[in-house]
């Protein structure tokens, strides 16, 4: 089932309302809060890849299925010294945006497996399958435009500022990850190998 931007639009609505109650420590529950959602939503998705590469007896192809799982605590305290700092709105953007996409670049946050064809040298195919890991790149100018221009039609929105912004950061990030590249390397029992796909 493929990543549905509403789903984290809600988680992050909840925040926000959990928020209105808080006198203090309003930073540090957002900063956890917002990494978790964005964790759980790229669980959400399905990394596809197109593998090829070389197992014992033969050449390899195949196609590999797997998950994108962020590390949550090292972007909450990213997201934490961001909203610290009390940035301007475009540099706020900018900084969210930079602090999803460290998350999301991190090396073997991609884990799969590839299934498919073993070829032998002498004739005749047998099925394999194994292990890949890797990672996401992605262009984080995506969620930075689009949360820039979210904090630009805020600043002229008297109510349900929330609930916009909760939309328009899902899209964002969706947008962020469905045009981001996958890459993983096949592991053992492969000898080599590696594929390219997306998240979805």
């Amino acid at each position: 089932m493929p990543m549905v931007p509403a789903t984290l639009q809600a988680d992050c609505v909840r925040i926000f309302n959990a928020m209105n109650s808080m006198s203090e420590g309003g930073n540090e529950y957002m900063a956890s809060e917002m990494a978790e959602a964005v964790r759980r939503f790229a669980l959400t998705g399905q990394v596809a890849t197109t593998d090829t590469g070389v197992a014992a007896a033969g050449s390899y192809a195949g196609a590999g299925v797997g998950t994108m799982a962020i590390d949550a605590d090292g972007l909450s305290d990213d997201l934490l010294a961001t909203f610290k700092a009390e940035h301007n709105n475009d540099d706020l953007a900018d900084n969210m945006a930079a602090d999803i996409d460290k998350a999301c670049s991190e090396n073997g946050i991609v884990r799969t497996i590839s299934a498919g064809t073993v070829t032998i040298p002498a004739g005749g195919t047998a099925p394999f399958s194994g292990p890949g890991e890797g990672g996401f790149t992605g262009t984080r100018a995506t969620i930075a435009t689009a949360l820039r221009t979210c904090f630009a039609s805020m600043n002229n929105m008297a109510t349900g500022g929330n609930e916009f912004f909760a939309a328009q950061f899902a899209l964002a990030v969706h947008a962020y990850l469905v045009a981001g590249a996958i890459s993983v390397s096949l592991q053992a029992p492969f000898v080599s190998g590696s594929g390219t796909g997306r998240i979805a």
